[in-house]
């Protein structure tokens, strides 16, 4: 499947082509079909530099596209490779809500990035080489004050993010086929959590013959969940919400009570056997 970041201002344009169809639903949201000259008609809009920065997976330094750490050690992290998933959510979620960052959510993060930035200059890898020098009993506060205020002030004024994720399609009991959008690196329990509204999103796929192969073996093996897929995906911000205490029949592990809420915009996946060139993703209406 040919990536790319999909700037929504671009689907007027490609709609004019005749690429495009449109469905406004019950809902209020509005599914987006393309067809199968989609992609090379969007190919033909995106910059040469954001379609480059896709296909690498590096993508920008204020997207949500994950990155594995440069130390081997499995972590993903975000906001070109600067954050662990936590801290980006905390990061985000101060800067959309106008609330600092409280103090032990800062201070963990602080220590997380200036150790991580040590491993990295042992290891031999790139490391931010303005950083200085960490020391636990002195941690350099101003400096992480410095850096995370500016990163906060660029995402306050951001209201798209690309992102790339791994999920697995479902059969709904509707027949409805859905994917849940998903973040490498998220852990459960924490106190801030990114996340979709609705939660499931549908997914329209243009290929019957697809389709029907993906509903059949869902059937034959008695399961609703298709093959695991790959998917890149554009979030619109959609809210900074305070769920409040945590209820006392909920499990901390499955609670955060500070969640950053956007909706799908677009999304294209492929799995191992099928690329998904005409799959997309609903989007909510404007």
């Amino acid at each position: 499947m040919t990536k790319f970041k999909l700037i929504l201002p671009m689907l007027a344009t490609v709609a004019m082509a005749g690429c495009v169809t449109t469905e406004r639903m019950p809902d209020g949201t509005t599914k987006i079909r393309f067809s199968d000259e989609t992609t090379s008609s969007l190919a033909s809009l995106v910059p040469t530099s954001v379609a480059t920065g896709m296909a690498g997976g590096g993508g920008s330094g204020l997207d949500l596209m994950p990155t594995r750490s440069p130390l081997n050690s499995g972590q993903f992290l975000y906001f070109a490779g600067q954050y662990d998933y936590e801290c980006a959510a905390a990061l985000l979620y101060s800067a959309k809500s106008s609330q600092p960052m409280d103090t032990q959510t800062s201070n963990t993060c602080r220590d997380r990035y200036f150790s991580r930035q040590q491993a990295l200059k042992m290891a031999g890898k790139p490391y931010n080489r303005a950083a200085p020098a960490y020391d636990a009993a002195n941690p350099p506060q101003a400096y992480w004050a410095q850096m995370t205020g500016q990163t906060i002030s660029q995402l306050a004024g951001t209201g798209q993010f690309a992102t790339r994720f791994t999920g697995l399609p479902r059969v709904g009991s509707d027949g409805q086929i859905t994917m849940v959008v998903g973040f490498l690196g998220a852990g459960r329990g924490q106190d801030v959590a990114l996340a979709t509204t609705p939660m499931r999103t549908p997914v329209v796929i243009n290929d019957a013959g697809f389709e029907a192969q993906m509903r059949s073996k869902a059937a034959r093996l008695n399961t609703k969940v298709g093959d695991m897929s790959t998917c890149d995906a554009v979030l619109a911000y959609n809210g900074a919400v305070d769920k409040g205490r945590k209820p006392a029949n909920v499990s901390a592990r499955d609670y955060s009570r500070y969640e950053v809420r956007f909706t799908v915009a677009s999304m294209g996946c492929k799995n191992s056997l099928y690329e998904f060139k005409s799959a997309s993703q609903q989007a909510a209406a404007q």
